[in-house]
Formats: C-alpha cells, structure tokens, sequence
C-alpha cells in the first residue's frame, strides 16, 4: 500500500479558507468528509493534510489547492455593506454561495478589464455622482434626459428592453452581470471598490422587469459611492440609502409626469378610484418596463393610491414565489453564458481569441465553459 505523504500548510491559511465562506466545522467535515476532529487538527498545526484532503477542501471553499499552500493567508477585500430589509439579527450574515457570487463578480471584472486592455480599449470611469441629501426625483429626471432613456421605451420586447439597458449601463463605465443568487433573498449587489464598478443582478427565475429595476436600483448605489448587498422590496421601514435608490430608480423608469398623462390613470382620477386593477397596473406596468409594484408605488407617492391598498398589495407581491417566471427554461448554458457576462464581455473574447491574442483554452477559461460549448456560444452571440 502506498505511502500517504503529508503536505506541510500553514493551518492560519486553512481556517481562513473556511470562515472565509463562514462556513462552521461541522458544515466544512460535511462537505470535505474529514472529520471535525481532523480538520481542528490540522488547523491547529497539529497535523499536516494528504493531497486529497487539500483537494477536498479546495473544492469546498473554492479556491485552489495553490492558495490553500500559500505562506499565510492573502487580504480579501470585503463584501458589500449589507442593505437587506431583514431582521437586525440577520444582517451581515451571508451564505456561502451569496459570498462566492461576490468573488465570481470580482473575478470577472478582473477578466473583463484584462479583455479590454488586450483589445487596446480605455477603461471608460463612472462620471456621474449623486448624494443621498439630494432629490433622487431631481436625479433621475436629469440623467433619464442625458441618457435618453425615452428611447427604450419604444422597445415593445422586455427582453429586448432588459439587454438594451445593460448594454446602456455598461456605456456608462459599470460592469454589468447576471449571476445566480439563489440564498439570501437577494435581488442583485453593486461593488464599488474595483477598478470598473459592478453591479450583479439575479440572472434566473425572475421577470425581466424585475431584473430592470433591480439594475436601476444598483446604479443608485453608484451614484451615491455606496455599494451593497440588497433584496430590493419598497417596504415603508427600509433603510434611508434604500429608499433613495427605489425611489432614483422608480422616477427613471417611471416619470411621474408621463404616468399621470396616461389615459388609464386620468380614467381613475376622474372617478376618485383608488383601488387598482390589477390587470390595469400590468398595463402600465409593461408600458414602462416595470412590474406592478413599482407602479402602484409610483401611484401612491402621487396620492392616486391608499396606504392601506398599496400594504395590502406590497405584502402580497413581496413573497418570494411572486414575479417568478411561470416558464422556467432548462439549461442552456450557451445561453446562460452570455446572459452572465454580458455581450460586450463575451464578443471581446472572442475578439482576443481571433487575433490569436488568447488560444482556445484561455477562451474556454475566459468564457467559463467547456471547449464543446464554444461553437454553441458564438453561433448564439451572433444570432
């Protein structure tokens, strides 16, 4: 039988590994089958771990077998400041798959701005700035005229509508992504301390309205040099930076004045109705690329709602299950890929690749899929 051989680690390294996921003993010896009293031995420098105990755990806290070998743990930067509306008691604590979406986010920032400096493009800054002591309606009426946003509302599509604000956003200077966010009750997170700003919205199962007004929500925190991790809901009791930027985001998407020259809205002023239909808030809804919240939120800043209604509907379509696609597709990873990363990101690697700037397998990695699913890839990205 051969002899197991024993890997000398800096047992420092190790744990910084695993409470890096914030992830207790008993959760790590679940996931890497080493017992609880082996991994306290090796982490405190008791014993040292075979190969494939370093695998094991490599997996289990994604990073690689190289980085658990490292001298002594590397500085990380932080994650978001948490801006969830959630029980105080909650707050700050993450699960280990909303930790390593933050590091994906990173990863590919990292990689987009390598792509475009291989293609000799500038990185684009983030000129715009905002304070929370300002109008956020001020805000948003100001930059929804020097963004022209107006124009996308002829984009009948809401898909076509969500791919056109991201590819607007990310003209702006901010790394946009789709990634899955299935813990925590997120709706998306902005990163601020990168090269690029980031901004992360929840790629599957969701409504593309949704996705749109979590991307404006997040481009609020950018505009006010104030990333987070947020759930994104209009409750009344939400943090002050919460409501700025629902508030930057519902007057973007939503212009008060256009809202209350719809003919809909003029039926019910003129009748003194203050209770909606809910049918007539998906009109408008889809008019302006919003879900029916939104607007009803929009309805009751203008006083054409009640507070009671506008709970009794919040509380209702805040649920998790509410706004969740009816017709959730199956995999397609080319398709994920590129919803992902973004087109922009995508078309400069495989620009790099055509210029035999990067070979096959740097595209795989850049891409994050296997070589089989390259073909797939372009053929969609072109389509």
């Amino acid at each position: 039988m051969a002899e197991v051989i024993h890997i000398k680690t800096n047992p420092e390294v190790l744990k910084w590994a695993r409470d890096s996921l914030v992830l207790s003993k008993p959760k790590a010896a679940e996931s890497t089958l080493i017992s609880i009293s082996r991994l306290e031995q090796l982490e405190n420098g008791e014993k040292y771990p075979s190969m494939d105990e370093l695998k094991s755990m490599a997996k289990t806290y994604n990073r690689t077998v190289a980085t658990l070998l490292l001298q002594k743990p590397p500085k990380e930067k932080p994650l978001p400041k948490d801006r969830r509306t959630i029980d105080s008691a909650k707050l700050d604590i993450f699960h280990e798959k909303t930790i390593m979406a933050v590091r994906k986010a990173r990863a590919l920032v990292s990689s987009l701005i390598e792509l475009k400096e291989e293609a000799g493009l500038p990185i684009q800054p983030f000129q715009f700035r905002a304070n929370i002591e300002e109008s956020p309606v001020a805000i948003s009426h100001k930059l929804r005229i020097e963004w022209e946003l107006d124009e996308f509302r002829q984009l009948e599509n809401v898909n076509d509508a969500l791919d056109a604000y991201i590819e607007h956003v990310e003209s702006l200077g901010v790394a946009v992504f789709q990634l899955s966010l299935t813990q925590d009750n997120l709706r998306g997170f902005s990163i601020i301390d990168e090269q690029m700003p980031v901004i992360s919205i929840k790629r599957g199962g969701e409504q593309p309205t949704a996705k749109i007004f979590t991307l404006f929500h997040e481009l609020g925190h950018i505009l006010l040099n104030e990333g987070g991790i947020c759930d994104i809901n209009f409750d009344p009791n939400a943090k002050q930076i919460e409501k700025w930027c629902n508030a930057f985001a519902a007057e973007l998407l939503v212009p008060s004045a256009q809202l209350l020259k719809m003919n809909l809205v003029r039926q019910y002023v003129s009748k003194n109705e203050k209770n909606w239909a809910k049918k007539d808030l998906v009109e408008l809804a889809n008019h302006f690329h919003v879900g029916p919240l939104a607007i009803l939120r929009c309805l009751l800043e203008n006083n054409l709602t009640t507070s009671a209604f506008y709970k009794e509907k919040h509380d209702a379509w805040s649920k998790p299950t509410f706004g969740i696609s009816k017709t959730p597709e199956g995999r397609n990873i080319p398709k994920e890929t590129i919803k992902e990363r973004g087109r922009t990101y995508i078309s400069l690697a495989f620009k790099a690749f055509d210029q035999n700037k990067i070979d096959l397998k740097d595209l795989s990695d850049f891409l994050g899929v296997k070589l089989s699913y390259i073909p797939k890839t372009r053929q969609l990205l072109n389509a």
